[in-house]
């Protein structure tokens, strides 16, 4: 069994430090790209959604929740753009439009009674 210490000294780190091999040079670490962490970590919750929730329906919900989210949001940086005297406001506002008519047209996709019965091969 390995003993895992619950803490560690400065003095201890300095003394591994000094005894580490003199040609150990770590590799610089290359640039983080955090739309790669977010792509993985949507990837990553879809993933787990789509096993918990296995059902249209709920992946249907997960959708109109979504868009409802990103509408708002859209519509209060149209606001604030509106009350800034930016022209841009009319382009939020455009788009928020558009992701309502993206909701709208979701929540009328009918699903059927029955549970689904088609796999993904």
């Amino acid at each position: 069994m390995t003993f895992i210490p619950d803490s560690i000294s400065t003095n201890d780190l300095l003394r591994l430090q000094v005894d580490a091999e003199p040609d150990f040079v770590p590799d610089e670490r290359p640039a983080v790209n955090h739309q790669d962490d977010e792509d993985l970590s949507i990837e990553a919750f879809i993933e787990v959604f789509q096993k918990e929730h296995t059902s249209p329906a709920a992946a249907k919900k997960l959708c109109l929740r979504l868009l409802s989210q990103l509408g708002a949001w859209h519509d209060i940086i149209a606001d604030k753009k509106f009350e800034e005297n930016d022209e841009t406001c009319m382009l939020w506002a455009a788009d928020e439009k558009l992701i309502h008519m993206a909701w709208s047209c979701l929540n009328n996709v009918e699903l059927g009674e029955g549970p689904c019965t088609c796999d993904e091969d």
